[in-house]
């Protein structure tokens, strides 16, 4: 219906407006998948209740089956919901998606992800790692830019004057021609 419909208003489908749409059913996916990985999961657990009446001859048993409610906090539905939505974030940093791309962005992602499982108190380290980073980064690097510049402008006097010398002492051999020439064409 969708292609009908772009067919029909001329519009051209290519592969690029492809990917484009295709990138926020991905993340989609693994947002369901992670929201299917964190479920209560209830179990039947099967117990054996002793008669209370200790009369009858032999040890009566009856088996009672019980509900059990179990909240999964972590599963590997979850795990591979986590992982397609950091790798598609990651890949949709990138104007140009190679396949290699995509194995270098999948790889720390897997690893990432288990690590994370899910766990608030694990992504705020990692936020806070980042946000740690991002500080001496923009601390640093202006520092950085300075000594670098004093250091270049130092090498670049250095350069001119080795420059200028060179200038004058090629200034002096021409003078020197130039006298030699006169001297000798007024003989």
């Amino acid at each position: 219906s969708l292609k009908a419909s772009l067919v029909q208003a001329k519009a051209p489908v290519n592969f690029s407006s492809m990917k484009e749409a295709f990138s926020p059913m991905v993340i989609a996916f693994g947002i369901f998948c992670m929201y299917r990985g964190r479920r209560f999961v209830i179990d039947a657990i099967t117990a054996t209740v002793a008669e209370s009446n200790n009369s009858v001859i032999g040890d009566s048993t009856a088996a009672a089956e019980t509900l059990e409610q179990t909240y999964l906090d972590w599963s590997w539905t979850f795990w591979l919901g986590e992982t397609i939505v950091m790798t598609s974030f990651v890949l949709n940093s990138f104007e140009k998606r190679p396949n290699l791309l995509l194995a270098l962005a999948s790889v720390p992602s897997l690893l990432l992800s288990l690590w994370l499982r899910g766990r608030f108190w694990r992504y705020a380290t990692l936020l806070g790692f980042e946000g740690v980073i991002a500080l001496l980064v923009v601390l640093a690097f202006p520092v950085m830019e300075m000594i670098l510049e004093s250091i270049v402008e130092e090498k670049m006097r250095k350069v001119g004057e080795k420059i200028r010398a060179h200038d004058a002492r090629m200034k002096e051999i021409f003078r020197r021609k130039n006298e030699r020439q006169k001297g000798g064409s007024d003989s």
